[in-house]
């Protein structure tokens, strides 16, 4: 994910970026048990009970995962790499 934010902003950009992914990705914990199980299976490669949710614009994708009282994130990706 450095990479993208890296090619895409400058240094002072690049920073509010992350800050506003970082507190999209805080909102999870809010969102996590209303949202269902993903409907596509690359998700489901890293945990079988994976959940997506779009941040960034709908630029990234954030796969997660309920384990008891906390959310787990597994991986950032750009969302065109959710399609299948």
């Amino acid at each position: 994910m450095s990479d993208f934010v890296a090619k895409q902003y400058t240094f002072d950009s690049a920073k509010l970026y992350i800050a506003r992914l970082r507190k999209e990705i805080e909102e999870l914990s809010f969102f996590a048990e209303i949202l269902s199980d993903s409907k596509y299976n690359f998700p489901k490669l890293y945990h079988p009970q994976a959940k997506t949710m779009p941040i960034g614009n709908r630029k990234l994708t954030v796969i997660f995962h309920i384990d008891g009282d906390f959310v787990v994130v597994d991986k950032i990706l750009p969302s065109s790499m959710i399609k299948y």
